[in-house]
């Protein structure tokens, strides 16, 4: 392992010496540097592995107190990581339990079947969840994996959750409430909920049409509204916030299962957001002229404005009426103005009751630019990784039980193969380099053999 570091170091301070003897342009180090750095990093990890696994196989006292016996030598495997592909040459063992494992896969901290490392699986998921699997593989991996395998590592995260958080208090929350409608493989669609919690609504320049920007926003999202999402949405509002003397504005279309987050939020008011009451609106005056039913149009605002359920009825028999062809549209959006009045009027007698309410961007920027806004199909699989990913701010893997405690003879085979860095003795110059020595087949398939004691002794 130490001929091999100090040959890179060598190594590399003649190729540093020729490339500036050029006078290059900062293109050609950078390009230099990033691919040449990287080979050598892959270079002494392989050395490394190499080592701790000579290191064990030699340590017959210790593989036999932990029961590890050669079954056999020379397996490869390749893992892709951020620095290149890794591969390297490890023992197969036969334990007491009658299984068979790869003790240096365990010192590594790598899966049996692992072909990524950590980082590009973090790297795949963190560029799925903005684009399309092809994309993230180009991005992270300039295209060495397939799809299926992005998707794979997608598979394998999970949302991770801010846990350094203060709780504090506000006067004011006010939680978006919508969903977006998902397309499935199977040709169905899923409706997925969507809450967003912030402190209010904040003006960004000047103008008589300034953006606005909501304060201290978070979201959560799961595949299916209920009992558990509103428990989750209320654990999430009381980490962050102490809600002894906090007003609760509850917005969205007045679904039932928006409604049924009033049961959880304490001191909370639902109130329609202006979408879908504009949207009832039109229901009623779709059919009539821009002169026409002033009166009836002037009848349903103040109604509105002022929670009159008589008013609003005895309008709407006016226009149908005046439109019988429409009769059922104008009933329809009579009906859903008439079930949410008390959600409408409280905007225009609660001046805090407009501070919220956008729950349709929430909804696009959030789920629908990457789960619905282009033709495409998706396995309820994928979104339960992917659909708490896209509402975090970021995303783990997920953890594997493993085993906690090495053997004895597997921790001191990493210990002695970093050890053989420090060793200072020199070597004869006559010597043979081990690590530039070539073995017998014979000798390195561990198969052992009349042949095979005769060569390994020959090699003593």
């Amino acid at each position: 392992m130490k001929s091999i570091i100090t040959s890179v170091v060598e190594q590399l301070k003649e190729e540093f010496t020729e490339l500036f003897r050029g006078a290059p342009s900062i293109e050609d180090v950078e390009e230099f540097s990033w691919t040449r750095l990287k080979q050598v990093a892959v270079e002494l990890t392989e050395a490394y592995v190499k080592e701790i696994d000579q290191v064990l196989h030699n340590d017959k006292a210790g593989r036999r107190s932990a029961g590890l016996v050669v079954e056999r030598l020379g397996n490869n495997r390749s893992i892709l990581t951020d620095i290149g592909e890794i591969s390297y040459d490890r023992t197969y063992y036969a334990l007491r339990d009658g299984t068979y494992s790869f003790p240096v896969d365990e010192v590594l901290g790598v899966d049996s079947y692992q072909r990524l490392s950590d980082r590009i699986v973090l790297g795949l998921a963190g560029e799925a969840k903005e684009g399309s699997y092809a994309k993230a593989s180009r991005i992270v991996t300039e295209g060495n994996v397939s799809r299926q395998t992005v998707m794979n590592a997608l598979r394998r995260c999970r949302a991770r959750e801010d846990k350094e958080i203060k709780q504090r208090q506000v006067p004011v929350l006010h939680i978006d409430a919508d969903e977006d409608h998902i397309s499935l493989q199977n040709g169905r669609s899923m409706a997925v909920p969507l809450v967003s919690i912030y402190e209010g609504v904040e003006k960004i320049g000047e103008g008589k049409r300034p953006r606005r920007k909501c304060i201290n926003v978070f979201h959560h999202s799961a595949l299916r509204a209920g009992e558990d999402f509103w428990d989750d949405v209320c654990e999430k509002i009381t980490a962050r916030y102490d809600l002894k003397s906090t007003r609760i504005y509850l917005h969205g279309d007045g679904a039932a299962w928006i409604k049924q987050g009033l049961e959880y939020l304490p001191n909370s008011t639902f109130v329609l957001d202006c979408y879908h009451r504009n949207k009832a609106k039109k229901m009623l005056f779709a059919g009539c002229k821009k002169s026409e039913a002033k009166s009836e149009k002037n009848a349903v605002s103040n109604a509105l404005r002022y929670g009159n359920a008589d008013a609003l009825i005895a309008a709407g028999n006016r226009l149908i009426q005046m439109h019988p062809e429409r009769q059922e549209r104008i009933e329809e959006g009579l009906s859903y103005l008439y079930n949410n009045l008390d959600a409408i009027a409280i905007r225009y007698q609660d001046p805090e009751a407009r501070n919220g309410g956008a729950t349709e961007p929430h909804v696009s920027h959030v789920l629908s630019s990457r789960l619905s806004s282009r033709p495409m199909g998706w396995s309820v699989q994928t979104l339960e990784h992917l659909v708490p990913i896209l509402v975090a701010k970021s995303h783990e893997i997920i953890p594997k039980s493993k085993q906690e405690e090495l053997p004895d003879c597997l921790d001191q085979a990493a210990e002695r193969a970093i050890a053989s860095l420090n060793d200072k003795r020199k070597n004869s110059p006559f010597a043979v380099d081990p690590d530039r020595c070539l073995t017998f087949e014979v000798i390195r398939n561990g198969c052992v053999t009349q042949l095979y004691q005769t060569m390994k002794g020959l090699s003593r």
